[in-house]
């Protein structure tokens, strides 16, 4: 009976520290998936599709003194095909305190997360990436991660908060070259009152996708009652392709509306691309309207229409994988996503 007691006790004594650390880890994860029926201008289908599910291992450590160790590992997880990569997401370890974060490791810049709450359809066909950031159809271009990358998130200041994002030269998978000189930065400025939200950022990713890949962009919300109206302007510049001499520069812009009846969001919105300085008619629009039933906040439904219209030199399509027979045909497409967070 003594040593059934003492193993007890022992057993106790090895669990307490191990359940202590335990409470500052949590377990969460996204599961967003979608039966999507889609015409790319040539032929449709119907096919089911992963809209960016994960999951995800977060904790802190306290040091004392209001310093804290604090990390992050994020897997992509693919319930359609029974696949993933483990930490392919924001993963990351660093430190925090009353100065702010900083932590290394692979995380979107603070260009691409400042313009998040701008898009009501984030993860649907009607995602603004179709066309916002992105150089074509399946290119991330300015909505990409920093691998090998430091990154800075400032504390509040009366409701105006600053981030920096550098990727170091190694950054192979970001697109960077690594001769010592194709470094990637990005910088981000964030101002909350009330219902309003106001941001400017800037991105330089030097060679990335041709020689001076960088943008600039200013975006605001406005969240009155049950409605939210958000919107973005942005001068993205590719880049010279060194071989053509061709520049590719353009304006972007989009708009957005969300209002809420009880359970019900409905939403719309558009996306205009202007054409790249030295290539006629590769110009795009998109536009996107939803409606989402909320069972919780954590479950919902909805139903989602969106096209994207191209010029006749352009080729986009949906972000979620969707792209055009060729360049100038409009896609279009009607999805039903459901999306559970734990």
């Amino acid at each position: 009976m003594q040593k059934k007691l003492l193993a007890l006790a022992i057993a106790g004594a090895l669990a307490a520290p191990l359940a202590a650390q335990a409470q500052n880890v949590q377990i969460y994860g996204l599961l967003q998936m979608s039966v999507d029926r889609v015409d790319d201008g040539n032929e449709s289908g119907t096919s089911m599709t992963d809209n960016n599910s994960r999951l995800g291992f977060r904790g802190t450590e306290d040091l004392g003194n209001g310093l804290k160790a604090i990390f992050q590992l994020e897997s992509s997880v693919r319930p359609d095909e029974r696949g993933g990569t483990w930490t392919g997401r924001d993963s990351w370890v660093g430190l925090a305190g009353s100065f702010g974060s900083v932590v290394v490791g692979s995380k979107f810049t603070a260009y691409k997360s400042s313009t998040d709450f701008v898009d009501p359809m984030a993860d649907t066909i009607g995602d603004y990436n179709n066309i916002f950031g992105v150089f074509e159809f399946d290119s991330d271009g300015f909505n990409d991660r920093f691998t090998n990358g430091i990154f800075y998130d400032s504390p509040d200041f009366g409701g105006l908060k600053f981030s920096a994002s550098y990727g170091l030269n190694s950054n192979g998978g970001a697109g960077f070259e690594s001769d010592g000189d194709n470094e990637g930065w990005s910088l981000a400025a964030t101002y909350k009152t009330g219902g309003l939200t106001l941001v400017a950022a800037y991105e330089d990713q030097d060679d990335r996708i041709f020689e001076g890949t960088k943008a600039f962009k200013v975006a605001a919300g406005y969240k009155f009652g049950n409605t939210t109206i958000t919107g973005a302007y942005a001068v993205e510049d590719f880049g010279k392709d060194a071989g053509t001499g061709e520049k590719y520069k353009r304006d972007v812009l989009f708009a957005a509306v969300k209002h809420s009846i009880g359970n019900v969001d409905l939403m719309a919105s558009y996306t205009w691309a202007d054409e790249f300085d030295d290539v006629d008619d590769s110009g795009a629009q998109a536009f996107a309207i939803g409606a989402v039933y909320n069972f919780s906040k954590r479950t919902n439904i909805g139903a989602y229409y969106a096209q994207v219209k191209n010029d006749d030199n352009a080729g986009f399509g949906f972000d979620s994988g969707y792209g055009p027979a060729a360049d100038g045909e409009k896609v279009k497409g009607f999805s039903i996503r459901m999306r559970h967070a734990f």
